[in-house]
């Protein structure tokens, strides 16, 4: 009996110190997440590019929708990216944010929402 307790004492101590020393070898980050301008977005893969549109846009879809769901308005941001962007595809968007930023390399630090929108939404609602 007091064998197993030794045991089970030890092999406790031995998890947390290895899970102690894991946890040091991990870097911590400035900034956790990288604000997502231009040099972030060019340095993307064509595959992150359209996940994170994918994903923005899932979710903004989502809130326009609970919204209408509960009778209250959308932001103007969420509305014009449902109807704005309803023709577009993924690879349409990652293109048109490509080519704003390879033709204005002076504006890589343009957040890429901020294209998004006046760049692509707002003059589709002009029109």
């Amino acid at each position: 009996m007091r064998m197993r307790s030794f045991i089970t004492v030890f092999l406790l101590t031995g998890m947390l110190c290895t899970g102690t020393h894991l946890s040091f070898a991990q870097k911590t980050a400035e900034h956790p997440t990288a604000d997502l301008d231009g040099k972030v977005w060019l340095g993307s893969t064509e595959q992150e590019k359209r996940s994170f549109l994918f994903g923005a846009g899932s979710a903004l879809v989502l809130e326009y929708y609970v919204r209408e769901k509960h009778s209250e308005e959308p932001s103007k941001f969420v509305k014009g990216w449902v109807t704005g962007l309803k023709d577009m595809t993924w690879t349409d968007m990652a293109n048109r944010i490509d080519t704003y930023y390879k033709n204005n390399p002076d504006k890589t630090n343009r957040h890429v929402f901020d294209v998004i929108w006046h760049e692509i939404i707002e003059p589709k609602l002009q029109n």
